[in-house]
C-alpha cells in the first residue's frame, strides 16, 4: 500500500447538459490533477449505468431516461491510456423514489454540484488486468505507512 496525502480541494457546479465522468476529467486536465476522490450530488435527466458480470468479465448496461436525483456519486480519477479518467459509481432516484446504481458510463447533468479532493503522491495508472477483464490501478511498490 502507498500512502497519498491531500492536496487541493475544488468545488464546481456542472452546466446543465454536460457529462458527469466528461466534466471531472477536464476540470483535472485544467487543474494538472493526477490523482483525485470526487464526490457529486445533484439531478439528471439521462444515466447510463452498468453492472460487471465477473463470471462473463463484461458489463451489462443500461439507460435510464427521466428526472432522477443523484443520491450519491463517488469515485476516483487516476490515469488511463495517458490521461485523467473518472471512474464513477451513482445512486439515482426517480419520482416514484425507486433507487438503481451502478458503474456510472454516461450522463446528461440538470444540476450537479461535485467536490474534488486532489491526491499527491505517485498517480496510479489504469491497465488491463487479465485476472479480471478490468482495467484496474497498478500502484507503485511500497510498505504501508502509519
Amino acid at each position: 500500500m502507498k500512502a497519498m496525502r491531500s492536496g487541493r480541494s475544488f468545488l464546481f457546479r456542472l452546466p446543465k447538459g454536460s457529462d458527469i465522468g466528461i466534466e471531472v476529467a477536464a476540470a483535472c486536465r485544467r487543474a494538472k490533477v493526477r490523482c483525485a476522490w470526487v464526490q457529486a450530488i445533484g439531478a439528471t435527466v439521462k444515466a447510463r449505468l452498468g453492472y460487471y458480470d465477473q463470471r462473463r468479465r463484461r458489463y451489462s448496461e443500461k439507460e435510464f431516461r427521466g428526472e432522477m436525483e443523484i443520491l450519491h456519486c463517488s469515485g476516483n480519477v487516476s490515469f488511463k491510456d495517458g490521461v485523467p479518467f473518472a471512474h464513477l459509481h451513482a445512486a439515482l432516484a426517480d419520482a416514484k423514489y425507486r433507487v438503481w446504481g451502478g458503474h456510472l458510463f454516461a450522463s446528461e447533468v440538470f444540476a450537479a454540484e461535485v467536490w474534488l479532493q486532489e491526491l499527491r503522491g505517485p498517480a496510479p495508472v489504469r491497465l488491463s488486468d487479465p485476472k479480471t477483464g478490468l482495467a484496474l490501478w497498478r500502484l507503485p511498490a511500497g510498505r504501508p505507512r502509519r
